[in-house]
């Protein structure tokens, strides 16, 4: 051992730090492979989470008691990681045939919750258990080779290291290695480097691995670890303390959500500032905390400490707003020193209680006091508690606290119950005489006069004010709070997956609602678009009978869908918040979601359609953002693929993208892999945004059909109510281009796919204020640049020639009408001739505009 710390034990502390590494790249992986599969509903995610950490808590209590027994442990730590590397290898074809047999099974199951997650469990814990099984041995087995008489600090040393590599994982993940290799070339990185570590361990085993084995006679066990009923409340503890932090990382997760978005940066930076936290406790633990301390008053001061650090912070969280205004403004919103700030923020919110939580197992093992030979079962036994209590927490916090209490209430909440498990651990840890009672009294003096005089409630127009979108329009309407005056607060709806707030001008002329702080749906400018894309699809298409709407926002697009003659329409909305949302638009979406004809399904709209075999003649796509995370796998090539083997042969699919928040590099991404799966596609537009209409088949505007659809009283009304009165007005107003001017508006461009997510990573691309007007401009500018002047796909005008040209001459003057003078002459001109020509009308053009 001696040989080991002066030649070799930095090299094992750097292997221990890259284990961890990939631990946490796998995480951050696996999280978004299982999206994929599962859906990214807060159930899905949970169990997701909760099986993982299962396998961890799993892998530490055998693999803990197995090491006191093993002679060579760096030999065993070689297996683990050569494990590890093994699974991570074979996880991503697994989870394909997975796939297949999951969407197989829910298909054949009868469609029911309970089901559905018991599914999600099993294929969940078949991929999962096995490597972080591995996983979690790997840190007692650590903790045993580097094992002394007193080793609470030098496991806090161990576990100090081996979270900053977490740490580093989960940054590098979500910042670098998806965004510029992908999923599948990231994994492979991983795998690489868990092999490494695997033969460098090896390769040390044969000189510096061996260890003595455990007495495991029962006077020695009875030596070196305390009964089970006198370590019992320490395990106790430590379990709450797991299930505490966790607790509060889900809550921190919805709070900044609210102020950095829903992004994967975003979660990356929360973990990664979660991770230093618990990091810098176990550091400084291994470093101030010496064998003579005390560490049952420790443990106590720490744990009441924690608690009382978020009760005194939380009543503020509500003006973390102007702190992130001023972060983009001092940053001039510059990516990477706006995440540098905004990391820093996060982690000066978080770091008292991470630093705290990362100091309290080394102090429970350390307590337990397990000796130098039965390290590796009172580590196990530690993390096992730990591990099961953060299990507990994040899915309490998550299914429980925020859906009943609100997220500041649960913060409260939890802090009191941290506070009063230190106050009984004082009464257990201490005498019972009035001495004993010092601790809690002075507790409870402090307490009073807190939950007294601190803020009550957050104000929730700051909490929704979407810092991370709206900041350079704060900035240059002179702040938060002037810019937020002008709006009235109705209702915020904290969820299981979302915080959705109704919003409405303070003259009551328009209403929007909001998820997670950026504005989704409003009846005011977003009619248009949520009109159209609800119109268009099943306008074009010549007989729909059932349709598919993925995403209810404000329901005005369900609306218009129920206004045509459908046998049945399905809806997916991920959010419950959103459903209760939509009462607040009824007026505009015509009591939608009480037709008849429409079934709901609170799900993943992609889940959905990977595990039900229905086809449909139009799918509509309505989450817009593909920057945000869950929204980013409705705008990839295998959504696409998938949704069209769920178009019947004539089937249309619908897309919209906003033209304000995208770049042009980015929107020639989306136009390009859109056109990978239906290559005949048409695009119009609404104001800010441009509608894709595509199919497998040729596409085209059959006049007299739209037409007579536009006779249906329920359609004329609600277009109606954007000056639409004809199917002339239609197409001059809002058709754009046919696939021929996309195709060489995006040649040569990227595809977004699954395995390489370009478009939900492009948020940094939008910083600067570009999303208040200069993106739209760039982007309108390119796309008609690239206008190849093809003919308007028009058929059937009519059965005479007269009749023809009266239509011609109508769609002539609606393109005058429009402003789009170049077409109108075209039209105008062949309506003038007696006969035109079959070719004339069979090239019926637009120069652009």
């Amino acid at each position: 051992m001696d040989i080991l710390k002066v030649q070799h034990k930095g090299i094992i502390y750097l292997l221990f730090s890259l284990s961890g590494f990939c631990a946490l790249v796998y995480e951050v992986l696996w999280t978004k492979y299982l999206s994929l599969t599962f859906g990214t509903t807060m159930i899905a995610v949970s169990i997701v989470a909760a099986t993982f950490m299962a396998g961890l808590a799993i892998g530490s209590y055998l693999l803990g008691k197995f090491a006191d027994h093993e002679t060579n442990l760096l030999r065993i730590y070689a297996y683990l990681e050569l494990g590890i590397a093994i699974f991570a290898l074979l996880f991503p074809p697994t989870l394909k045939a997975v796939s297949a047999f999951h969407a197989g099974l829910e298909q054949l199951l009868p469609s029911h919750p309970a089901s559905n997650y018991f599914s999600h469990l099993f294929f969940a814990t078949m991929l999962l258990v096995p490597p972080t099984v591995c996983m979690g041995g790997t840190f007692p087995l650590m903790c045993r080779f580097f094992a002394r008489k007193k080793s609470g600090g030098q496991i806090g040393r161990l576990y100090a290291m081996n979270t900053i590599g977490a740490t580093l994982g989960a940054f590098g993940a979500g910042y670098c290695l998806i965004p510029l290799l992908g999923l599948s070339t990231t994994n492979m990185l991983a795998v690489f480097i868990n092999l490494a570590i695997a033969a460098i361990s090896w390769h040390f085993s044969k000189t510096i691995g061996t260890t003595l084995p455990a007495d495991i006679s029962q006077a020695t066990r009875a030596d070196q670890l305390q009964l089970a009923r006198d370590h019992r409340p320490v395990l106790v503890a430590i379990a709450l303390i797991g299930f505490f932090s966790l607790a509060y990382e889900i809550l921190w997760t919805r709070v900044f959500l609210l102020f950095l978005g829903n992004t994967s940066y975003a979660f990356s930076l929360m973990l990664s500032s979660y991770l230093i936290g618990i990091a810098l406790g176990g550091a400084i633990y291994a470093r101030k905390i010496h064998s003579d301390f005390d560490k049952k008053k420790l443990f106590v001061r720490l744990t009441v400490l924690m608690g009382l650090s978020i009760l005194v912070t939380v009543p503020f969280y509500d003006q973390l707003a102007h702190v992130f205004q001023w972060a983009h403004e001092a940053s001039g919103e510059r990516w990477w020193h706006l995440s540098l700030l905004s990391g820093i923020i996060v982690f000066s919110v978080m770091c008292v209680p991470t630093i705290i939580s990362g100091s309290l197992l080394p102090a429970a093992i350390a307590i337990i006091d397990p000796g130098k030979v039965r390290t590796g079962e009172g580590v196990g036994l530690v993390v096992l508690h730990n591990t099961i209590g953060a299990v507990f927490g994040c899915l309490v916090a998550g299914f429980v606290l925020i859906p009943s209490l609100g997220t500041q209430s649960g913060f409260q909440l939890l802090a009191v119950l941290n506070i009063l498990l230190g106050t009984v651990l004082c009464f257990i840890f201490t005498p019972r005489s009035f001495r004993g009672l010092r601790h809690p009294i002075t507790v409870a003096c402090i307490l009073v006069p807190l939950l007294v005089f601190l803020p009550t409630q957050w104000n929730q127009k700051l909490m929704n004010s979407a810092v991370y979108v709206y900041a350079s329009k704060y900035q240059k309407w002179d702040g938060i709070s002037r810019t937020l005056q002008g709006e009235n607060l109705l209702e915020v709806i904290e969820g299981i997956d979302t915080t959705v707030a109704i919003k409405e001008y303070t003259d009551g002329s328009v209403r929007y609602f909001s998820v997670n702080g950026k504005t989704d749906g409003s009846n005011g400018t977003d009619m248009g678009t949520q009109i159209l894309i609800g119109q268009i699809p099943l306008l074009l298409h010549p007989d729909p009978k059932q349709a598919l709407v993925i995403g209810l926002g404000t329901g005005i697009t369900l609306g218009g869908v129920n206004d045509h003659r459908l046998d049945e329409i399905d809806c997916a909305e991920i959010s419950p918040g959103v459903v209760k949302a939509s009462v607040y638009f009824e007026k505009e979406n015509k009591n939608a979601l009480r037709d008849p004809r429409v079934r709901l399904h609170i799900e993943d709209g992609r889940n959905l359609i990977l595990t039900h075999n229905k086809k449909y003649d139009v799918i509509i796509s309505q989450p817009s953002n593909p920057w945000q995370s869950g929204n980013a796998n409705l705008f990839t090539s295998d959504f696409y693929e998938l949704s069209a083997k769920r178009l019947k042969d004539d089937g249309i699919f619908c897309q919209w993208i906003g033209l304000y928040d995208i770049t042009t590099e980015n929107l020639r991404i989306a136009v390009n892999t859109f056109l990978k799966t239906y290559p005949n596609t048409l695009a119009f537009n609404s104001k800010t945004d441009m509608i894709l209409i595509g199919g497998a088949h040729d596409l085209t505007i059959d006049y007299l059909n739209l037409e007579e659809k536009l006779k249906n009283p329920r359609i004329k009304k609600t277009l109606d109510q954007l000056k639409i009165h004809t199917a002339a007005d239609l197409i001059a107003k809002h058709f754009m281009f046919s696939d021929k001017t996309l195709r060489h508006f995006s040649k040569e461009s990227r595809i977004n796919s699954d395995d390489l997510p370009i478009l939900e990573y492009s948020f940094k691309d939008l910083l600067g204020g570009k999303m208040l007007g200069s993106l739209l401009k760039q982007n309108a500018t390119a796309m008609f640049s690239a206008h190849t002047g093809e003919r308007i796909p028009l058929t059937n005008l009519g059965l005479t020639s007269k009749e023809k040209l009266h239509k011609l001459n109508l769609i002539g003057q609606a393109f005058m009408a429009a402003g789009r003078k170049k077409e109108a002459e075209y039209f105008l001109d062949l309506a003038t001739k007696k006969i035109p020509t079959n070719n004339e009308l069979a090239q019926i053009e637009t120069a652009g505009g």
